[in-house]
């Protein structure tokens, strides 16, 4: 069985970081967009905003290495944290909370790399730079788990009965 693939250093660790934070600020404008579609404003607002997050995370990365040699990342280099490359192959979202489901899977899958790696990193810059990652996730998920929390279950009917996953 092959070892997990962690940043040994922060070239590497931006380089996973700038694809995890363009890939994340990718997902918020899709789940924004959702949320207008649907008429929950409220919710695409948020949406907006942790996106914009993401976004200015993103940039703020790409300026602060450029003329650095960052190492090319092939999908599978990271994939391994993220549920491999069956977790970008996701239905569209029926309603608010299955959105807001999603948006938290996607800051609770980054905030469980950047916890890993500055758990496990054995030099000290990119365990101190992973752990500041982290805690920005989690200002995330304390933002969406406010909205979830705010959001009623939705009616099942009995198209989605058939939909559940038989449990024995």
């Amino acid at each position: 069985m092959g070892r997990r693939l962690l940043p040994r250093n922060l070239p590497e660790l931006y380089a996973y970081s700038i694809a995890i934070e363009k890939d994340a600020a990718q997902r918020f404008v899709e789940l924004e967009r959702f949320m207008r579609d649907t008429g929950m404003d409220h919710i695409a607002d948020e949406f907006e905003k942790i996106g914009r997050e993401e976004r200015e995370q993103y940039e703020l990365l790409v300026l602060g290495t450029s003329g650095r040699d960052l190492p090319t990342l092939v999908g599978w280099e990271y994939a391994w944290h993220f549920m491999g490359p069956e977790a970008d192959k996701v239905a569209e979202p029926r309603n608010a909370r299955q959105a807001l489901m999603r948006a938290l899977d996607v800051e609770r899958r980054t905030q469980s790399f950047y916890i890993d790696v500055a758990e496990n990193s054995l030099d000290d810059s990119v365990s101190a730079f992973a752990a500041e990652m982290a805690a920005d996730e989690q200002r995330h998920i304390v933002r969406l788990e406010q909205l979830l929390a705010r959001e009623p279950e939705p009616q099942v009917t009995a198209d989605d009965e058939l939909e559940l996953p038989i449990r024995s």
